[in-house]
């Protein structure tokens, strides 16, 4: 594999010294909104200071933030709400939480393409996949990926890509059959998704911890999804409860993930307190959620040797189109 210097460039800045993933999600929409309340009370502004907060608090406990470009990467970025030394990502998509029945298809951002999120500054590039290979749009949402793979390859953008398993119209999510599905459909898709050439997942728990059973289940799932994909690995928080995601990270850490990419499950009860002493207890989860990482993750560093550099950057190889 030939050497990119702006991949590993990007996935430096986004992991800590030790090599971890440490990343705090915000770069919700409309659902974030929502946070802040109803009414005409709640503008543009508001939405855009609530996250600076949010930002300013754990930007000293995190490798790097998840950010969006609507209300976060521009302002966020000059106002120095994001230190120098901490990375950023950007989404790619434009998407809510509230879906029509059937298959659903990414929406990408309008006028907002990967060119602008490197030109902005943005370390990594991050797209939200809807994915269920057994829908008339699985084809469509696969070219999206290998697509938006050789567009960040051209310009040494790494990119993460979150598969999201959904129920179809007529599926029980509460049954237990379709939550084995899910649980096989997550592990599945994370591999598909790694072929196409991505550099980092950003993946749902495969399983549920309710009971013993289950988080051993869990525990089985995770190991699998870790044999069968070449690129790290983070988890994802699906707004579960704070202390169930610290249980699902303990669990993906040891069979092989390399940290987290969370959001609502950290900051959502801060944000809906709008308090600043709030801001506190994110700080300390965020302080928890690294401890479990460091004890039990798989560290990982974008680096080559010192040998393998000069063996593929050999003299005057910045005219030969490395980057």
């Amino acid at each position: 594999m030939s050497i990119d210097l702006g991949k590993i460039r990007g996935m430096q800045r986004v992991t800590s010294a030790d090599g971890y993933f440490l990343i705090c999600a915000i770069d919700h929409l409309s659902d974030f909104v929502e946070l802040l309340g109803e009414g005409p009370d709640v503008g543009f502004r508001d939405v855009v200071a609530a996250k600076d907060a949010v930002v300013r608090a754990v930007a000293g406990t995190v490798s790097a933030v998840l950010l969006d470009p609507l209300y976060g990467l521009g302002h966020l970025v000059a106002s120095g709400a994001v230190p120098a030394t901490v990375g950023v990502v950007c989404s790619i998509e434009d998407e809510d939480y509230r879906h029509p029945p059937g298959p659903r298809r990414t929406r990408l951002r309008e006028g907002w393409r990967v060119e602008d999120i490197k030109r902005a500054g943005a370390d990594l590039g991050k797209l939200l996949w809807y994915y269920r290979p057994d829908t008339a749009v699985a084809d469509a949402q696969r070219q999206l990926v290998r697509d938006l793979v050789a567009s960040c390859a051209a310009i040494g953008l790494p990119l993460v890509v979150e598969p999201v398993w959904y129920p179809l119209p007529g599926e029980d999510p509460t049954g237990t059959a379709w939550r084995q599905r899910r649980v096989d459909g997550i592990v599945a898709s994370a591999a598909e998704v790694a072929g196409f050439g991505v550099d980092l997942l950003k993946v749902e728990f495969p399983g549920y911890v309710d009971t013993a059973e289950g988080r051993r289940s869990a525990a089985a799932a995770c190991a699998e999804l870790a044999a069968a994909v070449p690129v790290p690995w983070v988890l994802l928080s699906a707004g579960v409860g704070y202390p169930d995601f610290r249980t699902q990270l303990e669990i993906a850490c040891r069979a092989g993930a390399s940290g987290y990419l969370a959001g609502r499950s950290v900051w959502r009860d801060a944000v809906v307190a709008r308090d600043p002493a709030a801001i506190g207890q994110v700080r300390g989860r965020l302080a928890e959620l690294n401890a479990i990482t460091r004890s039990h993750g798989r560290p990982y560093s974008p680096t080559v040797t010192l040998d393998d550099a000069l063996a593929q950057l050999p003299e005057r190889w910045y005219r030969s189109g490395h980057r």
